[in-house]
């Protein structure tokens, strides 16, 4: 299953890392600042829904595991779904968003015919997105990656052969995308030796741990990622016996996101290292 927390010592040095740099010409920024802003053209007006909507997602998930039941990401996705009536691609990503940590909730509770269910309505909505930006095909990736668990061995190698063309169909369109670089390194962690993986993870997620959480700051597009693949680098690391560059990475990880469990939860393993 993907993914589902020292000292703030050489501050200066980790300011940079958590920040992310800008390798890009003003023209390729411009490039991409237009196309996401162009998808907030539609956004609804004072909908106070939308504004934050990836922290409301992660609450209602929260929410839901205290209270042992799906009712709170429910309630979210029904309210979106009302949204999605007007045909905006934005509503449609975080309705698909929702479906995602939906399908992690029910996997939790071990109902796998209700976490692939409500994975592939995701999946569907995505699909659908008549012009999908570098988002929506960075997300449609990440759902893909986790609907492998569901689908018959057969079908794997093409799946993640769909994964692999949609993240980088996301970086064609906005190469500052971290999102992408992530979840292609995901993949590649998660995908056995002998067809092929392990080769490449450790550049994605070098590469997405240097970017900045969003290209165009705006409270209604997604920032998630960064401290995934910080997680994912780490155990990349651990996997490989490579101690001295886990404790490094983790060092940064943790100045970065001090209070993030899955990233803090791997100190134990890198204590007598």
């Amino acid at each position: 299953m993907k993914t589902m927390l020292f000292f703030l010592t050489f501050t200066v040095c980790l300011m940079t890392s958590c920040y992310g740099n800008n390798p890009y010409s003003e023209n390729e920024m411009l490039e991409i600042r237009q196309s996401l802003e162009s998808c907030l053209l539609n956004m609804p007006q004072n909908d106070t829904l939308l504004k934050h909507i990836q922290k409301k997602v992660l609450d209602a998930f929260v929410q839901a595991k205290i209270s042992q039941t799906d009712k709170p990401i429910a309630d979210l996705e029904k309210d979106l779904m009302v949204r999605m009536k007007n045909n905006n691609s934005i509503v449609t990503y975080w309705y698909s968003y929702v479906c995602y940590y939906h399908s992690i909730y029910f996997m939790m509770t071990k109902d796998d015919k209700g976490s692939s269910g409500i994975l592939d309505e995701g999946i569907k909505q995505l699909e659908n997105v008549t012009n999908k930006n570098s988002e929506h095909l960075a997300l449609l990736a990440l759902m893909e990656s986790l609907s492998m668990q569901y689908a018959p061995g057969m079908e794997v190698p093409f799946i993640s052969k769909r994964i692999k063309q949609n993240a980088d169909k996301a970086l064609q369109l906005d190469p500052l995308n971290l999102r992408a670089y992530y979840v292609l390194g995901s993949n590649d962690f998660y995908t056995p030796e002998q067809y092929g993986g392990g080769k490449k993870a450790e550049g994605y997620l070098l590469k997405a741990i240097k970017l900045k959480d969003q290209s165009v700051t705006n409270p209604y597009l997604p920032s998630w990622g960064r401290s995934n693949a910080y997680e994912m680098l780490i155990r990349h690391y651990i996997k490989h016996e490579q101690f001295a560059e886990a404790k490094k990475v983790y060092q940064e990880a943790v100045t970065c996101f001090p209070d993030d469990y899955m990233i803090n939860n791997l100190a134990k393993q890198l204590i007598n290292h």
